[in-house]
């Protein structure tokens, strides 16, 4: 390793505020405050969560486990003064709701949110849900946000970070004319309940307005990140140089302090196999906490994708930067191995630490990874399972999840519910409605977002063949546990597949502490998935069906999903859905032969009123010039292609957009491919 430099530097100081009692002020004091987490929390609290989740999941030993009807799911219905109110939160005090969220279906979002506070009648807290959440009623963003600002704002996740503490009681009801009736309400709440001796001033209007402009300045304190160094005299070790396959460097900091920012860029050739098969170790204090690789550390997974949180981010040129705090006593360690098969460069490396006082709050950072590489989305008995991503026996605080997958079938992959059992709990006291839902979006949009606790770096495998990076950060919603935690996450996929499924969680624990994620070269080491090829062989076909949806679909602009409807019977129940292209745009469908030959080849394709003009080609020559798909109805035509000679192995389909039906809805251009067929030629 070359460039090895030592540098000190002197920052400025920001302001804090002190208080005794915990207030709305003094919790998003600590959100803003990145050691508050590295020290076990005081005064002392445990973390639940409410949920929507399907009561029909009662136990991994019973049936239902894994019930997927997550939504309008309540504590109890009353009637209060002529209102019909569903309650979702019911907690006594000392406590405090420290994350929201909530999505809709159904429903324009009109219904009404209350909070009621310490057993008063009148809500203090009342409006339509969404204005609420993330309509900035009670505060702007990013407190008050919702993703991805490229979705529709009706099919967001809507998230309110804004603490609302309580000294006695809070119970939060929902008001709308349309549960039951259409409308599905989905939502996650979390909070912190507080020893019984702990003092807490109740969340009121009249404080939050007193304190507008601190609430104003602490928001814009997390969108500009970061590293909170100001007025600390820093440390900073930095490396570059080249390191070979099966090469290591170890750099060592001695001394009472804690690393405050840890960055590099690497260039493997093939990056992405860089960000994987370069792993992060850490060792402090004689233990080793952090085993993982560079890319899933930094949040992008393997692929380089810019986005910025609170704790990481990654820039256009692909500087990776974290600023977890990170304490030791006596010594800290990083090692830089790289276990691939290509030379990995190594620039902008910098591990900066300050001083920091140790007491017996302070804990370890750690961070761990597994993958299930080429993993069945089901088990032999066609049944979802649990995914483990952690287990953790000690003392500390879970603080930030995230998972990079390759998805390789043609609809949504995550619908698995995230479980975690802390200490002695036998049900989880956090069990969700869905792996967006806990990544804090809805829907399983893959359109990109980033927030300060919050990110989906890449998208593009949401519902069709392709990656996927989500990414969630904890802080007021850290989980501190006394003697263990168990994180698990449902694998509830919509297709019967393979996938590569690579989730990556850290934490903070005191001296000693365990995890049952240890060292796995051997997993890092192997190729990652480009395509969906990576993963899977194609199945290979003679004569039959062969579904639209299973083609290998590439398209030169817009999205390629797989697509039910309730109004038309497509075969296998779905059909390739390609929207966003434009004239000219190409969609190209891969399918492979057992054999080669001369075989009737046939499209049934499906026409609507926003379908477009395409030409088909098969291999390089046209077939068909101008098949219109415009219909006022939605409905499927069969389209011969005639006798064709097929290629053993790989053949591809491909479909031009040349234009729209004058009677079309204008500008769609959509394009449908129910299944093809192939008949060998006798």
């Amino acid at each position: 390793m070359r460039g090895f430099i030592i540098a000190a530097g002197l920052v400025v100081a920001g302001a804090v505020w002190a208080g005794t009692a915990v207030t709305t002020r003094s919790l998003l004091e600590e959100m803003t405050d990145r050691e508050a987490v590295a020290r076990f929390p005081e005064p002392a609290f445990t973390c639940r969560q409410f949920s929507s989740y399907d009561r029909e999941s009662k136990g991994p030993d019973q049936p239902g486990w894994f019930a997927n009807d997550d939504s309008s799911k309540f504590l109890r219905v009353e009637t209060l003064r002529g209102r019909t109110e569903y309650v979702m939160f019911d907690a006594e005090g000392p406590g405090a709701i420290v994350r929201f969220w909530v999505t809709v279906a159904g429903t324009d979002g009109s219904g009404v949110l209350r909070i009621y506070l310490d057993g008063k009648e009148t809500p203090e807290v009342e409006g339509r849900v969404l204005d609420v959440l993330s309509g900035g009623q009670l505060c702007g963003a990013p407190l008050s946000s919702s993703v991805s600002i490229k979705t529709d704002y009706l099919q967001r996740g809507h998230n309110l970070y804004l603490p609302i503490p309580y000294a006695k009681r809070c119970v939060v009801t929902y008001e709308s004319a349309t549960v039951g009736k259409g409308e599905n309400f989905y939502y996650n709440m979390e909070c912190r309940t507080y020893e019984k001796s702990t003092e807490v001033d109740t969340f009121s209007l009249a404080a939050l307005k007193r304190d507008t402009m601190a609430v104003s300045e602490l928001g814009r304190k997390l969108a500009g990140a970061g590293f909170g160094l100001a007025g600390q005299k820093t440390e900073e070790v930095t490396f570059d140089g080249v390191l070979q396959p099966g090469q290591s460097v170890t750099r060592t900091v001695k001394g009472t302090r804690a690393v405050r920012r840890l960055a590099m860029n690497l260039n493997g050739g093939r990056t992405d196999q860089a960000l994987r098969s370069t792993v992060i170790e850490m060792t402090f204090d004689g233990e080793r906490t952090v085993w993982a690789p560079a890319g899933d550390f930094f949040g992008t997974g393997y692929k380089l994708s810019p986005y910025r949180t609170w704790y990481t981010a990654v820039s256009g040129g692909g500087l990776m930067e974290a600023a977890w705090v990170m304490p030791f006593k006596e010594s800290c360690e990083l090692t830089l191995r790289n276990v691939g098969t290509n030379a990995v460069e190594v620039s902008q490396g910098a591990l900066v630490t300050a001083l920091w006082k140790w007491d017996s709050r302070s804990m370890h950072f750690g961070a761990g990874w597994t993958e299930l590489n080429k993993a069945c989305t089901r088990t032999k008995t066609n049944d979802h399972y649990d995914v483990n991503y952690v287990t953790l026996q000690g003392e500390g605080v879970l603080v930030g999840t995230g998972v990079t997958l390759f998805n390789t079938a043609q609809t949504w992959w995550g619908e698995g519910d995230e479980k975690i059992f802390v200490d002695d709990a036998v049900f989880p006291t956090h069990i969700g409605t869905g792996s967006e839902d806990y990544y804090c979006y809805a829907w399983g949009n893959g359109n990109f977002f980033d927030h300060p606790f919050i990110a989906q770096p890449c998208g593009t495998g949401a519902a069709s063949f392709g990656l996927v990076i989500n990414l969630r950060n904890r802080a007021l919603d850290a989980i501190p546990f006394r003697k263990r935690l168990q994180f698990d996450m449902e694998m509830w996929h919509w297709a019967n597949t393979i996938i590569n499924y690579a989730p990556v969680t850290c934490w903070y624990m005191k001296p000693g502490g365990v995890s049952n994620r240890k060292p796995e070269p051997e997993l890092a080491a192997l190729p990652v998935a480009e395509t969906r090829r990576d993963i899977m062989p194609p199945p290979t076909f003679k004569d039959g069906l062969l579904e639209g949806e299973s083609l290998d679909a590439a398209a030169s602009r817009g999205n390629v999903t797989g697509q039910s409807h309730a109004d038309i019977k497509w075969s296998g129940e779905k059909q390739l859905w390609w929207t966003g292209g434009k004239p000219g745009d190409t969609l190209k469908l891969g399918f492979a032969m057992k054999a080669g030959g001369r075989y009737n080849l046939s499209a049934t394709m499906t026409c609507a009123v926003d379908y477009g003009v395409v030409d088909v080609g098969l291999n390089g020559a046209v077939l068909v010039k101008g098949f219109d798909a415009y219909s006022e109805k939605l409905e499927t035509r069969v389209l011969e292609l005639g006798a064709v000679d097929l290629k053993p192995d790989m053949n591809e389909l491909t479909l031009t957009i040349t234009g729209e039906n004058p009677k079309a809805k204008k500008g769609e251009f959509m394009c449908g491919v129910d299944c093809l067929t192939i008949r060998e030629v006798k």
